[in-house]
């Protein structure tokens, strides 16, 4: 979580700030194989070098970026928790309650999809 501190130290909300800490921290004790990194100064998570799940505090929403083919195949999943979605993320307001398990099933899905692959990114 050091790799996070500064990032954490500029949000101003207080309640944003513990928001996103909880959120990065389930997700370091849930997957303690992903390296914690800033990348585009927002807290990314990787594995072999390889993109897994990005975050990023917006004024009203908590931003999740799982790549798009994740956005396509969780898409029912993210509407039904009542996240709004673009192709390449969803957004989870401050008032709105995490959905861990679909954030569970989003990180293993991309660990699995994205195993033995070599580029950051997916083609």
């Amino acid at each position: 979580m050091e790799v996070f501190a500064n990032y954490l130290a500029g949000i101003d909300n207080p309640d944003h700030r513990s928001r996103t800490e909880e959120v990065l921290r389930w997700v370091t004790h849930q997957f303690p194989n992903l390296e914690p990194q800033m990348k585009w100064n927002k807290p990314t998570f990787t594995n072999h070098g390889t993109y897994i799940i990005m975050f990023a505090v917006a004024k009203n929403h908590l931003s999740v970026l799982p790549e798009e083919k994740a956005m396509v195949h969780f898409s029912s999943d993210i509407a039904q928790a009542g996240y709004s979605a673009s192709s390449r993320l969803f957004r989870i307001k401050w008032t709105q309650p995490v959905d861990y398990e679909l954030l569970r099933n989003i990180i293993e899905f991309n660990i699995r999809d994205k195993a033995g692959h070599t580029r950051f990114w997916r083609k």
